[in-house]
């Protein structure tokens, strides 16, 4: 079983990740999101699907795969993670009227890479985790 996260660890790797300026591919809504959680766990869930540039790229991905909703739940499955929601795990979000997917910091509130810098959300729908 993983070691629990606290909020205070997802955080900081949030704000030390998401701080870099948006790129589609090397920092986007999912590489980011991956990024955080490679940081906390040690292994990255897309790592197979890494190397894809510029939004073309991304939403070339995202068709080939079933779009965002199927990309996520491959990747978590290939990954082994479970269903649920758990400060460190993944979750699919709606930031700046896009399907992201985004860090838990812990139920009930996540975070996303925005073009801007990162978001802070509510409202998760499927989620998956460690611990």
């Amino acid at each position: 079983m993983a070691r629990a996260m606290t909020p205070d660890q997802v955080f900081a790797a949030v704000e030390r990740v998401m701080a870099r300026p948006f790129a589609w591919g090397p920092c986007d809504c999912s590489s980011a999101a991956c990024d955080v959680f490679a940081a906390l766990w040690g292994f990255d869930p897309m790592a197979r699907v890494r190397g894809y540039q510029g939004e073309r790229g991304a939403l070339r991905l995202m068709r080939e795969s079933g779009g965002m909703n199927g990309l996520a739940a491959t990747l978590a499955a290939e990954a082994g993670l479970r269903d649920g929601h758990a400060a460190g795990g993944l979750a699919l979000v709606g930031i700046e009227g896009r399907a992201s997917l985004a860090i838990c910091i812990h139920p009930g509130l996540w975070a996303g890479k925005s073009l801007r810098g990162f978001a802070l959300v509510q409202a998760a729908e499927q989620g998956w985790h460690l611990a």
